[in-house]
């Protein structure tokens, strides 16, 4: 009885594993949110949090164009990616360095007053480094 108790379970998270929440996206194993709402870059990755996902990290050019295919012309959506510790040293939320990278032109250039500390995405797919403290869109991520 109990052996076919943990068969079942085993099955149910196996299923739960395959398909993502309402509401996000699947791809390769993992599962988005593109949010329609927006937030500062600390509140998107709080939101995230929250649903024990992380804002968006690009490991390839294919997870790129994924996410920039989600995206509308004129809207930016943040990433899980900042220089707030130290100015130039790019990180991932996940604590990994940046190595593969796909800036806009001139980009990052930290301009303004107080700098551009955190990441967004174009629907270009190209990425900017903008105010933390601006609110935009975001994009959590999380294994399915």
């Amino acid at each position: 009885e109990n052996v076919q108790w943990k068969v079942t379970q085993c099955k149910a998270e196996y299923i739960l594993c395959t398909k993502c929440p309402a509401g996000w996206e699947q791809f390769a194993k993992t599962c988005y949110f593109f949010s329609s709402t927006t937030k500062t870059w600390t509140a998107a990755k709080d939101f995230c949090a929250n649903y024990d996902a992380h804002l968006a990290v690009v490991n390839s050019e294919q997870e790129n164009k994924f996410l920039a295919n989600h995206i509308m012309d004129n809207w930016v959506f943040w990433l899980g990616l900042t220089d707030m510790h130290r100015e130039g040293s790019w990180q991932w939320v996940d604590s990994r360095s940046l190595s593969l990278s796909f800036w806009n032109a001139g980009e990052p250039n930290n301009v303004g007053q107080h700098g551009e500390d955190c990441a967004t995405i174009y629907a270009s797919g190209r990425w900017n480094d903008a105010i933390c403290s601006n609110t935009e869109r975001w994009i959590c991520e999380r294994s399915c």
